[in-house]
């Protein structure tokens, strides 16, 4: 395996069983059941695609502040620098794990099709049943097949179609499953999310988020409270609130830099913002929890 998608996985893996790893070029790796040097409860962010399948035990995760549980038939896939936080896991939770590099991904030309990063953005996980699930393990069976192939000069393309096959068919399966569970307020909700994704660094201010979908903040606020258990004023100091931890606890920067990232005026502001939320200052934070 090249050493640039190595020292990545490495960078988050303690234990690289490369028996039951199955890598090609740089591009993709298959992994099952390896062993994690992220703690449980550290925000962090991943350069790459990571699509885990559950095969046994239960495991708990966030993306971007949204919890998900996995049991068996769980399917979850993380998207390039979200923020992704580890909970907990039983002890017998086994997963297999598929790892893609942004120019494997681009190369798939799926972007587009049924919106499926949209779609995967606003549900990362779901419970494949039936065909969906046998699809997916024929999958993972023919690309263990084939990647080993080392002298076959064609496997990198099969290996791109066979990916990209798959792929658009769950993205169908996703978005026929998500669409039909959603009401009106979880729409208006996912959307608000989404606009909180993008902005959040730039706008905290829930008069912004109302204008973009032409609803007053009162509206936008009940709706969201009421869909998601969370009011619209506490996802966006959620989204803050978890850009700075990742930040504290996993990378070098000056607290200064941390605020500005954030779009804070000045460094006293940020700290009196995540003092009031947190409860601690961004110092006295990272102390304690810097890894």
């Amino acid at each position: 395996m090249d050493n640039s998608l190595s020292s990545t996985l490495r960078a988050y893996i303690d234990h690289f069983p490369e028996s039951n790893a199955y890598s090609i070029d740089d591009k993709l790796t298959i992994v099952t059941n390896p062993q994690f040097a992220v703690l449980p409860n550290h925000p962090y962010r991943c350069p790459l695609s990571v699509a885990i399948y559950c095969t046994q035990g239960t495991g708990t995760g966030r993306i971007n502040a949204k919890t998900f549980s996995l049991s068996p038939g769980g399917f979850m896939i993380v998207l390039p620098n979200q923020i992704t936080e580890l909970v907990d896991r039983s002890d017998d939770f086994e997963a297999t794990y598929i790892i893609m590099t942004d120019t494997f991904t681009e190369s798939l030309g799926i972007g587009n099709t049924f919106s499926l990063h949209a779609t995967i953005s606003q549900h990362p996980h779901t419970n494949l049943t039936g065909r969906a699930k046998s699809a997916l393990e024929s999958y993972l069976a023919m690309c263990k097949s084939i990647i080993p192939e080392h002298q076959n000069p064609n496997r990198l393309e099969i290996i791109t179609l066979l990916t990209r096959a798959f792929f658009l068919g769950l993205g169908y399966f996703m978005h026929q499953t998500n669409c039909s569970d959603n009401s009106r307020q979880s729409e208006l909700t996912n959307k608000f999310i989404e606009l909180v994704e993008r902005n959040y660094t730039k706008q905290r201010g829930l008069k912004f988020y109302a204008e973009k979908l032409a609803l007053t903040p009162k509206h936008i606020s009940l709706v969201v409270k009421r869909s998601s258990g969370k009011s619209a004023t506490e996802w966006i100091e959620k989204y803050v609130i978890l850009d700075a931890i990742t930040q504290l606890t996993s990378t070098d920067k000056s607290i200064k830099e941390i605020a500005y990232d954030l779009g804070f005026p000045s460094q006293s502001f940020f700290g009196k913002y995540f003092c009031r939320i947190v409860g601690a200052s961004p110092a006295e934070y990272r102390k304690a929890h810097k890894k």
